[in-house]
């Protein structure tokens, strides 16, 4: 798949739009909203300017509501459906409503660090 960007923002993701085969691999589906990027910075915000307010509003990063976001939108939505897989409410972490058997979820939350450094 080399013709496949690799600076690209999804934008969209939520549960609907992943996909588990067969042999246990996790597709991404539904690039309508995806966007392509110059570079990923891990640091700044995108140089581009991003339409505002795409996605859907359950799994949208609170920065996606404006024009100056980057790719850590999607790990946001990641890390929110990965919640909703270990059985938690989404709405309690969006809400900042963690129980104290929650908190360790905090933690994942927390991914694009991972990837930092």
């Amino acid at each position: 798949m080399s013709w496949l960007p690799l600076a690209v923002m999804d934008r969209d993701l939520k549960p609907d739009n992943v996909l588990i085969t067969y042999d246990g691999y996790i597709k991404l589906c539904d690039f309508g909203l995806a966007k392509e990027v110059d570079s990923i910075d891990w640091y700044r915000m995108s140089k581009t300017k991003h339409t505002a307010d795409v996605g859907t509003i359950e799994y949208m990063a609170p920065e996606a509501q404006t024009n100056d976001y980057n790719h850590k939108i999607d790990i946001y939505s990641l890390s929110l459906i990965g919640a909703q897989i270990f059985g938690f409410d989404i709405n309690d972490i969006i809400d900042g409503k963690l129980e104290a058997k929650t908190r360790m979820f905090a933690h994942l939350m927390t991914i694009a660090d991972i990837y930092d450094k």
